[in-house]
């Protein structure tokens, strides 16, 4: 099931008019590590991404392998690969949907929680350079998450996550508890050093060329 982040009531189906255009693996990850920061601001911007929503459905996380500058086509479609990582986690108590969010203006402030997740991976992918969109009121709208070995989990009820994951035979471990995770679990850029992962959030801009060392932080830019 393909859900649209583009109604800001929240998210729906996904409409799907006219003749089908999948898109294949490779399309998705045409611009990964490999785009060079732009130097004339985008108006808009698309992805399809892989969200994780607790049992509320709020969403906890947006993972989006390519997303990409521009107007958004009715006639694209996610591909098979992506389709096939939906899922229900009953360890985490998480659902794992692929979404469709698309940003019509990229000056304007963020709408949700996943038009932030996109903002951020177009930063770490190199798609737009610091300060080249709207990012008024991210905190406000990124839910608290435990980040842990088994992926993001809600605040609320962790200690059974915990448990089950335990009673399971598997020990999960936790990264942070904070609204940002780690860039390298979401992007990785070509051409850069990062010595602690937990020293860069997702959202931070590296050019080609950059070295992180240990005691370094890098911030979404």
């Amino acid at each position: 099931m393909v859900v649209d982040c583009v109604d800001p009531r929240g998210i729906r189906p996904l409409p799907r008019p006219g003749p089908r255009r999948d898109l294949r693996a490779d399309d998705l990850f045409t611009a990964v590590g490999s785009v060079d920061p732009v130097t004339t601001p985008a108006a808009n911007a698309w992805g399809f991404g892989l969200a994780t929503l607790d049992p509320t459905d709020a969403v906890l996380d947006v993972w989006f392998p390519g997303p990409a500058l521009g107007p958004a086509s009715d006639d694209d479609h996610p591909p098979d690969e992506l389709l096939a990582l939906e899922s229900r986690d009953t360890v985490r108590d998480v659902e794992r949907k692929v979404v469709h969010v698309v940003i019509g203006d990229l000056a304007a402030a963020p709408r949700d929680t996943a038009d932030v997740w996109l903002r951020l991976h177009l930063l770490s992918h190199r798609l737009v350079a610091p300060h080249g969109q709207n990012l008024d009121g991210v905190f406000g709208l990124l839910a608290n998450v435990v980040w842990t070995t088994l992926g993001p989990c809600a605040v609320d009820g962790f200690e059974r996550v915990r448990l089950r994951a335990r009673t399971a035979g598997v020990e999960v471990g936790v990264l942070g508890v904070d609204k940002f995770p780690r860039m390298t679990d979401y992007v990785v850029p070509s051409g850069v050093r990062v010595a602690d992962s937990s020293r860069v959030r997702l959202g931070a801009h590296l050019a080609s060329g950059t070295t992180v060392m240990h005691e370094g932080f890098v911030n979404f830019n």
